[in-house]
């Protein structure tokens, strides 16, 4: 690759190209539009621009989707800025670059595990800002972020803050232009943090350009090579935690100038849009040809679509998304996404001669998403001997034996252990509603069992086993373990649990209450030196066991 570049950068990233023509490379910006679809070649050749690099950076907007990626004779890169929340389609768009970068290192294995063959790193960027002397900011702490009945950690989190904050100054602000928030940031020293889905956001690196102290969860390793705790920013694991941490920093402006200053540094350091641009030029070097090309790009394209018409993100007539699929050959990743879409429209009597058709046909026989889908679908239409037989075609690809189904409720939880032990456990960011859309995780499959039966114990059981491994799921645990602590209400270990998601989820007081009433309870089974141990394993920082002592 020559040392001066032409690149084409697709989608909102001003500072980058700044920082690209600062670096004496050419830019073509081509500039968010109505139109869903980039005619990526035709602009091209309007505007007289041959790339050396191709750069898509994701629009959490409205979306783009470019045409023509494969007749380009240069590396193409995708960059996913929202993946926590849009990997459900990402890992099929992904097919049409040569390289995919994700913001959250945490999913770059399931990337990996969709058959992307080149995925890597990039977090997100910081600001150029100012960072002015923390004495003389007006805000000891201010929160910048939409509130709603969708988002209840994050209300909760406000409230707490409410509750602890005494006289300090503390704005909750709604609906802020970018650079509004920014100036709101540079006039407030602290900034406390939620995530949706314990991913690293964007206010992380907003606060700290601003020289804010940063008070955010605790998300292990990959935010801490980031920031480091402790010294740029501070974490907290529990309510019990976020209150201590509030009661030191609140007012002491000496601490949160050293370590706002710090994390300044660190940001212009490492940190700002240069520093991406510069990592993105070093992957690209070395990066192979791995995109789809001809009748697979269009494949993969079609693919695409479907799944964001699925999940609601594209209002396209769904003539348009079926036809696109038919147009792609019937391979299997067209054959799922087709019975899914049917399946939403309800075009049941054509589910049901597809099904017939891939069963009488023997085709796909050794196909997962085939035989799950296809086995999904028939219990969708009630067709029992049909959904056993897409299991059974299972079975006898992975050489398995295990006892036959006995009724459906057997046979959606033998496939939510199946796509278990896959790891395809919960999408983020898909709206799945059980009456309309197939399953297409573990969780998927357990939640359609629930949605028939709320009360049913031993899927409620097998709902907490899917998502005890995912902390940042704990405020959708906490109802599930609602409905079963109170089913088996001297089962301390269930009291246990759901008082360590209310203290994950900014619960304070109903997380010390159900601690209490499960340690009586341990109490009463001669189970309290149990009880003690499983909260000291739990407990990082110490403090739920010192109130513990204290009550």
């Amino acid at each position: 690759m020559k040392d001066k570049l032409n690149v084409c950068i697709v989608g909102p990233f001003g500072t980058g190209v700044t920082a690209l023509r600062q670096l004496g490379h050419s830019v073509l910006s081509i500039a968010q539009s109505d139109d869903l679809f980039c005619d990526l070649p035709e602009i091209l050749e309007k505007n007289d621009f041959t790339p050396d690099l191709l750069l898509q950076v994701e629009s959490l907007g409205k979306r783009t989707l470019i045409q023509g990626l494969d007749t380009l004779d240069c590396p193409t890169v995708f960059w996913a800025t929202d993946p926590h929340l849009n990997i459900h389609w990402h890992n099929t768009y992904g097919r049409l670059f040569d390289q995919v970068l994700s913001t959250q290192q945490s999913l770059v294995p399931p990337f990996k595990l969709e058959g992307l063959s080149d995925v890597r790193w990039l977090p997100r960027f910081a600001f150029d800002l100012a960072s002015p002397p923390i004495a003389e900011r007006k805000n000891e702490i201010a929160f910048v972020g939409r509130l709603s009945d969708q988002r209840p950690g994050r209300k909760w989190m406000v409230d707490f803050i409410k509750s602890r904050v005494g006289d300090h100054s503390f704005p909750v602000e709604q609906s802020l232009s970018h650079s509004e928030m920014l100036a709101l940031y540079q006039d407030t020293k602290i900034i406390p943090n939620e995530s949706i889905l314990g991913e690293v956001n964007f206010r992380l690196f907003e606060g700290t350009s601003c020289g804010s102290l940063l008070l955010t969860q605790d998300l292990g390793d990959e935010q801490a090579s980031l920031f480091e705790p402790g010294r740029e920013i501070d974490t907290y694991a529990d309510a019990a935690e976020f209150e201590e941490k509030l009661k030191l920093y609140l007012g002491n402006d000496h601490l949160i100038q050293k370590m706002g200053q710090a994390a300044h540094e660190r940001v212009q350091s490492e940190h700002l849009p240069i520093h991406r641009v510069e990592r993105i030029l070093e992957y690209a070097k070395d990066s192979a040809r791995n995109r789809a090309t001809g009748s697979e790009a269009e494949k993969w394209l079609a693919v695409t679509i479907a799944s964001m018409w699925e999940s609601g993100m594209l209002d396209l007539p769904v003539r348009e998304v079926l036809s696109r699929l038919a147009a792609s050959g019937q391979d299997e990743h067209v054959v799922v996404a087709t019975l899914r879409v049917q399946t939403v429209i309800n075009a049941n009597p054509v589910v049901e001669e597809n099904l017939m058709n891939l069963l009488g046909g023997k085709l796909f026989e050794d196909s997962f998403g085939v035989n799950f889908t296809g086995s999904a679908a028939a219990l969708r239409l009630g067709n029992w001997d049909t959904a056993k037989a897409f299991w059974y075609r299972h079975l006898k690809a992975v050489n398995s034996t295990k006892l036959p189904p006995k009724e459906p409720k057997d046979l959606l939880i033998y496939w939510a252990k199946e796509l278990k032990s896959q790891q395809r456990v919960f999408r983020g960011g898909f709206p799945f509603k059980p009456k309309t859309h197939l399953p297409h995780t573990a969780l998927d499959c357990l939640l359609s069992l629930y949605d028939n039966d709320p009360q049913g114990t031993e899927v409620l059981r097998l709902i907490d086993v899917m998502l005890r491994p995912r902390k940042e799921l704990d405020q959708v645990r906490g109802g599930f373990l609602t409905s079963l602590a109170m089913q088996d209400s001297n089962d301390w270990r269930l009291l246990f649990e759901l008082a360590l998601t209310n203290l994950h989820s900014y619960r304070l007081d109903e997380g010390m209450q159900n601690l209490a009433l499960a340690r009586k309870i341990a109490r009463k089974q001669g189970q309290e030196r149990a009880f003690s141990m499983a909260l000291r394993g739990r407990d990082q920082s110490g403090l739920i066991m010192k109130r513990m002592l204290d009550c």
